[in-house]
């Protein structure tokens, strides 16, 4: 997977921009709030057709504008494909692959496959549940185009059940519904349980390698999949095992379910324990530490994608060099190049050597605009 060619029409900060990258690094240098993360949202965007950061999707329109629009050129399995993106401040988003309009939109998710590490991603290690729950869906939806409808449907059965026991215990609801919304709940949280399994599975055993890479292995880093169910063990290896486990937890927590109006167990309780060196990163690791851990699961997305669709993805690295000491910069760069296509944003060239800067091509942000330095 590479990018070729990248343009920006009121985009964030951005009136007017394009770029021709290079195909292994490129550095975005700039100082702060002059717009390198806001180039690789438009990457992510054309990726995962959502906001790389937490913000309403009008909220990538120019201050000021009707309108934003993304064009971009890419490379995979040596066949070329363009793509662009209409998104008005009134009415819906347009897509166009090919100069050919597309009709379902879902269906483009994770075509272009992008990796991402912001500083975001300590919400990953540092935070709540919840956290690692939005970064498995996430994952999961640009690699699995089921995972994304199974995802949506059973958001939409929790919702629904949620209300009618909600509407029960206020006495304004019966439970005639209830056996309907409970198959739906089960059939799609069965998909989301045996999902989430196997893509830990894969990410544990390559998070271990990734993260010995980087600590040059003085680190070992294990990941442990939770599942939001009373009894966790042992882990259920068939979706229809996960059927029968989700069934039994809601029959035992029936009562309990009723007296609290609200679903106990299921796909919206799970999370996943991270640890270094046999410890709960969470409580137990330096900020440095956290930070590796956080790119340790990032980068080993790369290796996962590629070993899906036998081609590696596109790399954005956001801020990455904070709290990294020169070693952990260093095992990165050699992790990356020249096996992908990397963007890195950056204030100072003072993390790379030399080596890596001749072979870098250096584009200088500076208030919404963007320069290759020859």
């Amino acid at each position: 997977m590479r990018l070729h060619a990248l343009r920006l029409w009121r985009f964030r900060n951005y009136e007017r921009a394009q770029i021709e990258p290079s195909l292994r690094v490129n550095i975005l240098l700039g100082a702060n709030a002059q717009g390198k993360t806001n180039l690789l949202e438009a990457i992510y965007y054309l990726s995962a057709l959502r906001p790389l950061r937490p913000v309403r999707e009008v909220d990538l329109i120019q201050w000021g504008a009707t309108e934003m629009r993304l064009y971009a050129q890419y490379e995979i399995d040596g066949l070329t494909d363009d793509i662009q993106i209409r998104l008005p401040l009134q009415g819906k988003r347009a897509i166009w692959l090919n100069e050919q309009p597309v009709a379902k939109q879902s269906a483009l998710v994770g075509k272009l496959s992008v990796v991402c590490f912001t500083a975001q991603d300590l919400t990953i290690i540092r935070g709540e549940p919840a956290d690692r729950r939005r970064f498995l869906d996430a994952e999961l939806s640009l690699l699995s185009h089921r995972y994304l409808y199974s995802l949506a449907h059973y958001k939409r059965a929790l919702e629904q059940r949620n209300n009618l026991l909600r509407g029960y215990l206020e006495g304004v609801a019966t439970l005639d519904s209830l056996p309907e919304w409970n198959a739906q709940l089960v059939k799609y949280g069965a998909r989301l349980f045996h999902a989430r399994r196997q893509f830990l599975e894969r990410l544990n055993a390559l998070a271990l390698s990734t993260h010995r890479a980087l600590t040059h292995d003085a680190e070992t880093m294990t990941l442990q999949y939770l599942p939001g169910l009373p009894v966790r063990e042992p882990t259920p290896e068939k979706e229809e095992d996960w059927s029968d486990a989700l069934l039994s937890a809601l029959h035992l927590s029936a009562g309990e379910e009723l007296r609290r109006g609200t679903t106990l167990y299921g796909p919206h309780r799970d999370d996943f324990l991270i640890q270094v060196q046999g410890y709960e990163a969470r409580l137990y690791a330096s900020q440095g530490q956290q930070r590796t851990c956080a790119l340790s699961l990032r980068l080993s997305e790369v290796s996962l994608v590629e070993s899906i669709r036998n081609a590696p993805p596109i790399v954005l690295l956001d801020d990455v060099f904070s709290d990294l000491d020169p070693a952990r910069r260093r095992h990165l760069v050699e992790f990356l190049t020249p096996r992908t296509q990397t963007f890195i944003t950056c204030t100072d060239l003072s993390a790379f050597d030399e080596a890596t800067l001749q072979d870098a091509a250096l584009f200088e942000v500076q208030a919404g605009t963007v320069n290759r330095r020859a």
